[in-house]
């Protein structure tokens, strides 16, 4: 058992060594950043010009979002490049046209994300299932608010969508002597279709 650790460890050395010494062609700090999501819907986007998204509709069909929807082979090579083959369902793949590439709704959603520090909003998403950007908040009556500090931000309200949802709850962790509780912050929720 040790002599096949020391293998492993032999070989995860010489890997990290190999790939260090390949004339700057090893990981960087920056090529070593986890890629969201949403990182890989703009890399599709950069394969397949006016890319705004996907989701798999009730038929079963992965239905695509784009500006111009006769690109569908060319975004279907984009999103099978990205994601692999497996992504595309039996069913197939459809397009509808889409207002917005995800990269515009991505810099939306990043600005928006200001909004999470306002009493009542509780999410920012970029929603490719729904070509839009969805923003979460407490009750109705945060409507209002929320709509004038978008029109402050510079997004445009048609490419909004204002979803009521349910408060964010503290959670209730047992406390250790010396340390302070978890606080709960509302985050940027990328939901997975």
């Amino acid at each position: 058992m040790l002599n096949g650790i020391g293998i492993a460890l032999s070989l995860v050395i010489t890997l990290s060594f190999s790939s260090n010494s390949l004339g700057g062609q090893g990981r960087t700090a920056k090529s070593s950043k986890m890629e969201t999501y949403d990182d890989l819907l703009i890399r599709v986007e950069g394969k397949a010009p006016g890319f705004g998204g996907m989701f798999t509709a009730e038929d079963g069909q992965l239905v695509v979002y784009l500006l111009d929807p006769s690109t569908i082979d060319l975004a279907r090579s984009a999103i099978e490049s990205i994601f692999g083959h497996s992504i595309v369902p039996a069913a197939g793949v459809r397009s509808s046209r889409g207002r917005y590439t995800v990269s515009q709704l991505k810099r939306w959603a990043d600005r928006a994300t200001e909004l999470l520090a306002k009493p009542g909003v509780v999410a920012v998403d970029l929603d490719e299932a729904r070509n839009r950007v969805t923003i979460g908040i407490e009750g109705t009556a945060n409507k209002t608010a929320v709509s004038k500090a978008l029109h402050s931000l510079g997004i445009p309200p048609e490419a909004i969508l204002l979803k009521e949802m349910d408060p964010v709850r503290q959670l209730n962790r047992p406390q250790t002597k010396g340390t302070q509780p978890a606080q709960v912050q509302p985050q940027t929720a990328s939901p997975r279709k």
